[in-house]
């Protein structure tokens, strides 16, 4: 019964993908049927996701799900893919996300069909990415995922987006270039393609060994927020005001971590895993530079911008921390972190557009209710509201980092409660009843079918912290 389930969860969206791309172009027919299939192909790709946890035992590790497609009989190349509980977390918490966004996105965006064209495609290829289960077919993921990115980049950002793309084409090809080198490396030595599980056995020594593992490690390090790195992806999201285009921009950086937590925790040699502290080092400046800048910056895209790094990095020093106990934590923390920025780009969005048709600013959520409700609601459970899968598991992994050495805890703790500080600073300013004590501007809150989608959301999120996988029977 599990037969094609993980290779229909890949090719459903690139189907949708292409049925987008190939509709007319006649604004009046057109932008409706494509909004509707692709709205529909999301959610059919979430009932799929579903059903396929239902094959899981949640109380065991490892993959549980192995499907083997033949590609090429000389050289031998076959597809493997591959599930396990946490793989399958992130798929079904960046499918949902993509699903709210891609609902509450208005019709009358510019380029509707490249939009949902580009976000179908990045479906297909994340699903393809967080299932693979071989070297091949995960570097043919991981390089093809930058496409979908590059479109949206290209027809959604600022006047800055050619100097943008230089740095992002630059660092996305050198890590290509270098996780293709280190797995043909591993490839010639093995005699062939290997499960990615097996790769914790490979017997590499001298120099070897540091030409593959460093070259692993840098090809992830292209996709995550860390100094340098971390340039073009502050400059992309702070311009876009698309929430689809923003939160794809944003999960991004979670296919570098995903990458290290797929290679690096158990598979890392003791002569590489040595140099971790200077990582985990340039991580915290990070944190700490990105935190302190969200303070004095005006714009709240960057403020989000900044909560998404500092959590992005907070996991990935989980990562590297040297125990495995956190993995199943990191992923129950990326389910609610991924619906949480979610709702507040597409609030955001909403209010921006408010901001700009009346020039509105400080005081806007006061005209607002329901926006106001939702943003204030889903801010407290960014910064760790009680009551969220994030607030138990972010605890959980920052008393892990506070075991391991409590000078990285406390920087740590200090990005954290830094950003938290920039993002209800900005959402004082947004309810600030001084700038709107003589203003009666009526029909710009929340539409109700946007408030409702807000509260199903904040529903999931408290279910998930009572039982993290509630939604398996």
């Amino acid at each position: 019964m599990t037969d094609y389930l993980l290779l229909l969860l890949i090719l459903l969206p690139f189907i949708g993908a292409m049925f987008v791309m190939s509709a007319k172009s006649d604004r009046h027919y057109a932008v409706n049927n494509v909004y509707r299939v692709s709205i529909w192909i999301m959610a059919v790709d979430i009932v799929l996701l579903l059903y396929t946890f239902s094959f899981f035992d949640v109380e065991k590790n490892g993959i549980q799900l192995i499907e083997k497609y033949q590609w090429l009989n000389n050289p031998e190349i076959a597809l493997l893919l591959g599930a396990d509980i946490f793989s399958m977390m992130l798929a079904l918490s960046i499918n949902l996300s993509l699903l709210i966004a891609a609902i509450c996105t208005s019709r009358d965006v510019l380029h509707p069909k490249t939009l949902l064209a580009s976000e179908l495609l990045f479906i297909s290829l994340l699903n393809g990415y967080l299932f693979a289960a071989d070297i091949f077919s995960f570097y043919i993921f991981f390089s093809a995922l930058s496409m979908p990115l590059i479109i949206l980049v290209s027809t959604y950002g600022n006047q800055n987006k050619k100097n943008i793309f230089k740095r992002f084409s630059l660092y996305n090809l050198i890590g290509a270039t270098l996780l293709f080198l280190a797995l043909m490396l591993i490839y010639n030595l093995k005699g062939g393609n290997i499960p990615l599980n097996t790769i914790g056995h490979l017997n590499l020594t001298g120099t070897m060994q540091y030409v593959v593992w460093f070259s692993i490690f840098f090809a992830f390090v292209s996709r995550l927020p860390v100094w340098p790195f971390h340039y073009w992806m502050a400059s992309i999201n702070a311009t876009l005001k698309n929430p689809l285009v923003f939160l794809t921009s944003n999960l991004i950086p979670l296919t570098g971590l995903y990458g290290f937590m797929r290679f690096w925790p158990n598979a890392v040699p003791a002569t590489i895993g040595k140099y971790a502290p200077l990582f985990e080092a340039a991580c915290i400046v990070t944190m700490l530079f990105i935190s302190l800048i969200s303070l004095s910056h005006k714009e709240i895209r960057y403020k989000l911008f900044a909560y998404t790094t500092v959590y992005c990095l907070l996991y990935l020093i989980g990562v590297f921390l040297p125990t495995g106990a956190l993995k199943q934590n990191i992923g129950y923390s990326l389910f609610a972190y991924i619906l949480i920025i979610t709702v507040i780009s597409f609030v955001l969005s909403h209010i921006e557009e408010i901001k700009k048709q009346l020039g509105l600013g400080q005081g806007i959520l006061c005209y607002m209710p329901r926006a106001s409700q939702c943003l204030s609601l889903f801010i407290l459970a960014a910064i760790g509201l009680p009551v969220t899968p994030l607030f138990w598991n972010n605890f959980i992994i920052v008393s892990e980092i506070f075991n391991y050495s409590l000078l990285l805890g406390i920087l740590v703790m200090l990005s954290m409660f830094i950003v938290a500080l920039a993002l209800l600073e900005e959402l004082y300013r947004l309810k600030d009843k001084s700038y709107a004590a003589c203003a009666n501007i009526n029909n710009i809150d929340l539409s109700k079918t946007r408030f409702i989608i807000c509260m199903i959301s904040l529903s999931i999120l408290f279910f998930s912290f009572i039982k993290p996988l509630w939604f398996v029977f």
